[in-house]
């Protein structure tokens, strides 16, 4: 399932960020980020939180965001033909 433009950078943002900062983004520079407004970054997190990619503990602070599943976790659709032993001999 392909996010939304708003949803994926968010997303991204939101598993990136803390990996190499040791803590969630602040919600200014996440606006800064995303080039959007507060009402539209406030929008996109309700609708991540909605389709079960993240938890907001708190809606009043981006450190208590929890991302439930990386939208690559999501398996892609694969051409079912190929074995992974195949991907080796063939290419």
């Amino acid at each position: 399932m392909l996010l939304p433009d708003l949803e994926r950078k968010l997303l991204r943002i939101l598993v990136n960020y803390p990996a190499h900062r040791r803590k969630m983004p602040t919600m200014h520079l996440i606006e800064h980020m995303i080039g959007r407004t507060r009402a539209e970054t406030i929008q996109g997190l309700q609708s991540l939180e909605s389709k079960g990619y993240i938890f907001l503990q708190d809606e009043n602070t981006t450190q208590s965001i929890v991302v439930m599943k990386d939208s690559q976790d999501v398996p892609q659709q694969a051409n079912e033909q190929f074995s992974g032993l195949d991907y080796w001999m063939f290419y």
